[in-house]
């Protein structure tokens, strides 16, 4: 199983939708060459290990699976086999939940087994 995080528009951009100095940092992307660079940003100041993508200037991956504020999906066979909501009021998650699903999930894929 890989994983990796996909960049998408700022939610609280400085220029947009600001809530404080130290979350609304930087302007909304107006180039592609800007949202790389916040990505590239982001990765370093979170110390993400994983691999990130970026969503394009139209927006298309946020777009096609409403990933705001930020989901969890798994994608199976090109297909998507899960996508994790947050807990409606306090928007987290139970990260437990995840890691059980992921291992029902494999269980049942696992064609060793037979």
């Amino acid at each position: 199983m890989d994983f990796l995080v996909v960049y998408i528009a700022e939610a609280h951009a400085r220029d947009q939708w600001p809530t404080g100095k130290t979350i609304s940092c930087v302007d909304q992307p107006t180039t592609i060459e800007q949202r790389l660079v916040n990505a590239r940003e982001c990765q370093k100041n979170l110390q993400f290990e994983m691999p990130m993508l970026v969503d394009n200037m139209d927006n298309t991956f946020h777009l096609t699976y409403g990933s705001w504020p930020y989901r969890f999906y798994v994608i199976y066979d090109g297909k998507l086999a899960l996508k994790a909501e947050p807990h409606k009021d306090t928007f987290s998650y139970h990260l437990d939940e995840l890691d059980q699903w992921i291992d029902n999930f494999n269980q049942s894929h696992d064609h060793t087994l037979a």
